[in-house]
């Protein structure tokens, strides 16, 4: 069944099951490239495996969050009547009908623990445990986004600990300005208040948590999108476990701890829908590149065995020469994905390699410019580093015959990125 929908799939990207005229079945091809890609990424950054990791952290961090959060904002002037208005509006934004009671038992320890007590070495725990979640989900997002995490410790822990302290702020700030001047229209708002507020944290996330720009439409294609799923998914959580009775089959094998799990699948399920706005949003970024790679390996039987090389990394490296002797601005990833029509995964990786080799270096904007003068850069350099960095590791008896040719290679190469970026622009290279 699968090789029939894979050779149906093919024939209609090829054109052979209708007429290429059809604008029809041009459109229901490219929606189910579309549909295509974002699975295919789906799956290759492994969703649910980060999802279940991000469960687990939010289950341990949670409370030391919110201990921290309204701690510290305790002293700028939060009355107890707008901290438990604010922890309300939190618990409804976040947990399912089914799970509601974890409010109640947050509320216990929130109410039971003090920092003041806790002394230094408490305060630094609580701070460490609390920040692992800030940490993992910003390594999810950027490994979503194939980039790297690029701030300094001190700014990672700067921007979770304002993270902690604003968030309760601009929320209580939210509340009392619609309770003044929307009076007729509070239950209206406590309504649409948790979908405003998610969409706002989801889409502000997507913004700032990568270390790349992402462009507000993206943001806000992949923000919009898991907060309307988050939404509907808490009430369909809420009559998954009525239904089937979950809490009453966990209630019989967990005893008191049965709203552990319940909460734990909940998280999982949360998490889901949170990282598959990013993944969206990933999409968005880079469509036009992406779409492209798919057209092509609709047809292409072995589009799956395809990886970057070393020729594929000194083509990159090449562009970015070239529009540094020119003068132009650096291309970014994106722009390399475009101009080549490569697999921007393909492009992404690359570069790393690139990076890592000391060939590139990231200026503003995420843009690419070589971390040395390109007529000091050999290709044949490159073409060791990427060996040393990226190629399988030969160290048998037949490894020799292997270097040889490696040996080989380097001297043909035996050029400058200079020469090469100028062949190029001579016409003297073919562009692929």
């Amino acid at each position: 069944m699968a090789s029939w929908i894979q050779r149906v799939y093919e024939d209609a990207a090829a054109g052979r099951l209708g007429s290429p005229q059809n604008r029809a079945a041009r459109r229901l091809v490219e929606a189910v490239h579309v549909a295509v890609v974002l699975v295919r990424e789906t799956v290759r950054d492994r969703l649910h495996v980060r999802a279940a990791m991000l469960a687990y952290w939010s289950a341990v961090a949670i409370v030391p969050i919110l201990l921290l959060g309204f701690a510290l904002t305790g002293p700028l002037g939060l009355t107890a009547s707008t901290v438990d208005a604010v922890k309300r509006v939190l618990y409804d934004s976040i947990l399912a009908s089914s799970v509601e009671e974890v409010g109640a038992a947050v509320d216990s320890f929130l109410d039971t623990a003090r920092l003041s007590t806790m002394g230094v070495l408490g305060v630094g725990s609580i701070m460490l445990i609390g920040s692992q979640l800030f940490f993992n989900v910003e390594l999810a997002y950027n490994d979503i986004f194939r980039t790297r995490v690029r701030r300094s410790w001190f700014l990672r822990f700067t921007l979770f600990y304002a993270g902690i302290t604003l968030g309760p702020l601009l929320l209580a700030a939210g509340m009392v300005a619609s309770t003044r001047f929307v009076h007729g229209a509070v239950p209206f708002m406590s309504t649409l208040l948790p979908l405003f507020l998610t969409t706002v944290l989801l889409v502000g996330a997507i913004r700032l948590l990568p270390g790349t720009q992402v462009r507000w439409r993206a943001a806000l294609a992949g923000g919009l999108t898991s907060a309307v799923l988050f939404e509907g998914m808490k009430l369909a959580f809420g009559l998954y476990t009525e239904i089937l009775g979950t809490r009453d089959k966990m209630a019989i094998i967990y005893g008191s701890l049965s709203l552990l799990p319940v909460f734990l699948l909940w998280l999982y399920v949360l998490w889901i829908v949170v990282l598959f706005g990013v993944e969206l949003a990933w999409v968005v970024q880079n469509h036009q590149a992406l779409l492209e790679a798919q057209r092509r390996a609709a047809v292409d039987r072995h589009a799956a065995r395809r990886h970057p090389d070393a020729l594929f990394g000194l083509g990159l490296l090449t562009q970015v020469a070239a529009a540094f002797l020119e003068g132009r601005e650096g291309p970014s990833a994106e722009d390399l994905a475009a101009t080549t029509g490569a697999d921007p995964r393909h492009v992404f990786a690359a570069l790393e390699v690139l990076e890592d080799g000391g060939f590139i270096v990231e200026g503003g904007e995420g843009r690419y410019l070589p971390a040395r003068p390109p007529e000091q850069v050999s290709a044949a350099e490159v073409v060791r580093a990427w060996r040393e960095r990226a190629a399988p590791d030969a160290s048998g008896p037949a490894s020799v015959a292997i270097r040889r040719v490696a040996d080989a290679l380097d001297v043909m190469l035996d050029t400058d990125l200079a020469r090469l970026a100028g062949a190029r622009r001579a016409g003297l290279l073919p562009h692929r």
